[in-house]
């Protein structure tokens, strides 16, 4: 995925659990798509798989003030997904809480990985790289 915000291409989220297994990581392919959007998409997956009471982290600082409002004067093309989430916040009574990069687990499980999934991306771009020219034979 690209490194632009907003990407052409699109972009993702990863959650993992506390013991760093992955839970979830996910590539959204949408022209526009944000980092902000991103990072609220993967809080509101933990708010989902989280039970009552566990804690959420994120090393989003904006994001988590938006999901605890359940709104963003910046972002209102955001505002269902970020009531969702406040919904979920405020139910499951969840300690959302805010990470420095450098701690944050899901962000130490992609440094980690990052070539293992870029090679994979690479693979899967070769896929359909061949099947588009065995189409046109």
């Amino acid at each position: 995925m690209g490194s632009k915000n907003p990407s052409p291409y699109g972009g993702g989220f990863t959650v993992v659990d506390e013991d760093k297994v992955l839970i979830v990581r996910e590539d959204i392919f949408k022209e526009g798509f944000t980092n902000n959007e991103a990072e609220i998409r993967g809080i509101k997956f933990a708010l989902e798989y989280a039970e009552e009471g566990d804690s959420v982290s994120t090393d989003s600082l904006c994001c988590l003030s938006w999901v605890r409002k359940g709104r963003s004067k910046a972002r209102p093309d955001l505002y269902v997904l970020l009531d969702q989430c406040n919904d979920l916040f405020n139910q499951k009574k969840i300690n959302l809480l805010w990470e420095a990069r450098e701690f944050n687990l899901a962000g130490i499980f992609n440094e980690e990985n990052r070539e293992y999934y870029k090679q994979l991306r690479m693979e899967d771009e070769n896929e359909k790289h061949l099947k588009v020219l065995m189409e046109t034979e």
